[in-house]
């Protein structure tokens, strides 16, 4: 038994270090911008509703915004708030440009919660968190 113990200790040493060498050296390491997103409404989310949180650069005027980052998170039966995490390669971060974090959920298509206020991040003293309160859409 502790000799099994000992094997399991080294396996997850070993793939710590794995896991150290992964990127290439002198790669650049992602910026990383984390944060939670949540809504007011006591509605429990379907299993099926997909939470998109989206970082975007929104420095051009009547420009659509470029998407830069996104995750999809599949609620499963969980339910709000839910945490995110997006890496984006620092070259492609201007310190002159605006960048926001949005989110939305959907639910077979259909848009159930949105972002409404700008969750500036990264650029112009803006920190790389954000917590993100949707609002319910309409019918």
């Amino acid at each position: 038994m502790k000799k099994r113990s000992i094997l399991f200790g080294l396996g997850g040493a070993v793939a710590v270090l794995l896991a150290g060498c992964a990127a290439a050296p002198g790669a650049p390491v992602p910026l990383r911008v984390t944060g939670s997103v949540a809504y007011r409404e006591r509605i429990a989310l379907d299993p099926e509703a997909e939470v998109v949180v989206q970082l975007l650069d929104v420095s051009r005027m009547d420009v659509a915004a470029v998407v830069l980052a996104e995750q999809r998170i599949r609620a499963g039966g969980r339910q709000v708030p839910f945490q995110f995490e997006l890496g984006v390669d620092p070259a492609r971060i201007d310190p002159r440009m605006r960048y926001t974090v949005s989110a939305r959920i959907l639910q077979g298509g259909q848009l159930l919660f949105v972002t409404d206020t700008a969750h500036p991040v990264l650029t112009q003293g803006q920190g790389s968190t954000a917590s993100l309160m949707l609002i319910k859409v309409a019918r």
